[in-house]
């Protein structure tokens, strides 16, 4: 393993990232229950701009799931193993 530490910021990062796609999916869940804007907003503290985007892109839980991974990617190559340890996690 590397002999760093993971950095407190990139962990804090990760879950400020993580909440932010929570939120967002369950925003989009009221929003399908026919839940206005504005009580949207206030239940996820998600700004009104965001829940309209979401409202008017609808987008499905596939895109969610896409952005999702593709961000858990990002933040895990910053912390992950050298190029041998991931090698030998892939065999598992």
């Amino acid at each position: 393993m590397h002999d760093s530490v993971i950095k407190p910021t990139t962990l804090d990062e990760a879950w400020q990232q993580g909440l932010q796609q929570g939120l967002t999916q369950v925003a989009l869940n009221i929003l399908r229950e026919g839940i206005d804007i504005a009580q949207v907003a206030k239940l996820t503290g998600l700004p009104i701009e965001r829940i309209v985007s979401l409202q008017n892109n609808d987008l499905d839980d596939q895109t969610l799931v896409k952005d999702f991974l593709e961000l858990s990617e990002s933040l895990l190559n910053k912390i992950w193993l050298d190029p041998q340890e991931d090698e030998a996690w892939k065999n598992l």
